[in-house]
């Protein structure tokens, strides 16, 4: 079994917003920016398959549940040290909601390609997928107003709205 297959088996229950074809996409603008940007592509492969891979126990903190269960998958494929490091950085720093610096350049390109798979028409999809997932309401007023943005980051994901959650992913693209 290759790392590709043992990572589609853990999502074979997930949720919609965060399956494997969410993974598949993020792999694919992940090695598309990669060769571009001459990125170590083994840590980008890694690194993409493995970035969501905690979400099967929980939406909240899934990064640590995530960069747990890599080390595990990395370890039975023996996968250096040097790259472990590189792909565990990079799994820590890709979500918008911590304040964890996306510090290499394959960091980087996992931190951006997981934020274009956030806008666009599948990004939406999955916004208001997502509230729906969590039992948000469809918007309220106030999510129009952009002094929401940095207090609704710091709350829990099941307070946002599809509109916050959107706008708060996409108010950290530059």
């Amino acid at each position: 079994m290759t790392i590709e297959e043992e990572v589609k088996e853990y999502f074979k229950n997930s949720k919609p917003t965060h399956d494997f074809s969410h993974v598949k996409r993020v792999y694919n603008l992940c090695m598309k920016i990669g060769k571009k940007e001459k990125a170590d592509l083994e840590v980008l492969r890694l690194a993409s398959l493995l970035h969501d891979i905690g979400r099967i126990k929980g939406d909240e903190d899934h990064e640590i549940h995530s960069i747990e269960i890599a080390e595990k998958v990395m370890d039975k494929y023996k996968i250096d040290e040097k790259t472990k490091r590189n792909v565990i950085h990079c799994i820590k720093t890709h979500r918008y909601r911590n304040n964890a610096v996306p510090e290499t350049l394959e960091a980087k390109i996992l931190y951006d390609a997981d934020k274009i798979d956030a806008i666009g028409a599948i990004g939406i999809c999955r916004a208001y997928s997502f509230g729906g997932e969590n039992g948000q309401k469809l918007y309220r007023k106030e999510d129009f107003s952009n002094k929401d943005i940095e207090v609704s980051r710091k709350l829990d994901h099941k307070k946002h709205t599809p509109v916050i959650e959107y706008k708060a992913k996409l108010s950290r693209i530059k």
